[in-house]
């Protein structure tokens, strides 16, 4: 069904006259092409690009760190030293605290319910807005279904056992955690299990399941939390340097959105088909899969609480994105709540 779609959407682009000139645009993602999910949907925007004739953009996708690196991306894009880069939002929250909103909120929206903020209720136009200011354009290329709460060296009984850990986690989570007394530092994909089981670190999170085992998390912390309370979605983004962009025909454009659109919906069924797997080979190599209490997800939503009232409070864009959101859940949470039948 979504080639179909994706073929009737490209005939449309170019019955309309997507030819344009031709581009080429180099895009620096964060994850290694043959990461389960998170690499492969860029791979997969690529793909679905090619695939639509006559719009006359040529792609050359860089894996992690070949021409920046991965905290860097943000940057780069928009001093134009690249293109475009695809990441997760809130690896920019240092410097934009806006930016974490648009990409995983603790306690928040599950995937279809954060799309429909973002292209129905708002929240595109306002994360559009935002980046302007540093020169980039922002397009929601991929989701996230639930991720892992995290692996643990040592179970965590109370919320005091998470004083003092050593703690890789990224955006509002981490700074959750930090209300709880625990050490939080931001690491790429490659940093981790080396930090991990040399001792710098005592726990990391970092994604779902089947992004998680090549990883290898697994090898040193036997513990592994659920539900991942800190990120319940995450949207990915395709980012484009803006004098780049606008260098694109409205068909080009339309071509790019129609692209990531598509990959948005395969990264979502596909992230949800391969956790079953990965979930038994964990536990065929020792790990116990945990479910937090109910102790622990009330002191996580306590202090995620605390961290959305202060950000809001120091940055007005982050305010503005926020109040937004929980605006649009507030019109749609009378609705979800009787839509489906309860477990």
């Amino acid at each position: 069904m979504i080639r179909a779609l994706v073929s009737v959407l490209a005939c449309l682009l170019m019955a309309t006259g997507a030819s344009g000139q031709n581009v080429r645009l180099k895009i620096q993602s964060a994850w290694s092409k043959n990461m389960p999910v998170l690499g492969e949907t860029i791979r997969n925007f690529e793909s679905r690009l090619n695939a639509m004739e006559g719009h006359g953009i040529r792609l050359r996708v860089y894996d992690a760190n070949k021409l920046v690196p991965t905290l860097q991306i943000m940057d780069a894009v928009s001093s134009g030293k690249v293109d475009a880069g695809f990441a997760f939002p809130g690896y920019w929250m240092g410097k934009i605290p806006a930016a974490a909103v648009f990409g995983a909120i603790p306690f928040g929206p599950e995937a279809p319910e954060y799309l429909a903020w973002l292209h129905e209720g708002g929240g595109l136009a306002l994360w559009e807005e935002i980046y302007a200011k540093l020169g980039v354009v922002p397009i929601p290329c991929g989701v996230i279904q639930p991720e892992a709460s995290g692996w643990f060296r040592e179970p965590i009984e109370s919320p005091d056992d998470l004083r003092g850990l050593k703690i890789r986690y990224a955006g509002l989570g981490g700074k959750t955690l930090e209300k709880l007394g625990a050490s939080i530092t931001m690491l790429a994909a490659g940093d981790i299990f080396l930090s991990l089981e040399r001792g710098v670190l005592d726990a990391t999170e970092y994604s779902m399941p089947a992004v998680d085992r090549p990883l290898g998390f697994y090898k040193v912390a036997k513990h592994y939390y659920f539900p991942g309370w800190h990120q319940p979605s995450s949207i990915m983004e395709l980012m484009v340097n803006a004098k780049t962009w606008t260098k694109l025909s409205d068909a080009q454009q339309a071509a790019v959105r129609t692209a990531c659109d598509a990959s948005t919906l395969w990264s979502m069924t596909r992230g949800l088909a391969v956790q079953g797997e990965a979930l038994a080979f964990f536990e065929r190599e020792g790990v116990t899969i945990h479910t937090w209490s109910p102790e622990m997800m009330a002191s996580f939503k306590s202090a995620a609480d605390e961290v959305m009232k202060e950000a809001s409070a120091a940055d007005p864009d982050f305010k503005r994105a926020w109040e937004s959101l929980q605006a649009f859940q507030a019109q749609y949470q009378p609705w979800a709540s009787i839509a489906t039948p309860e477990d």
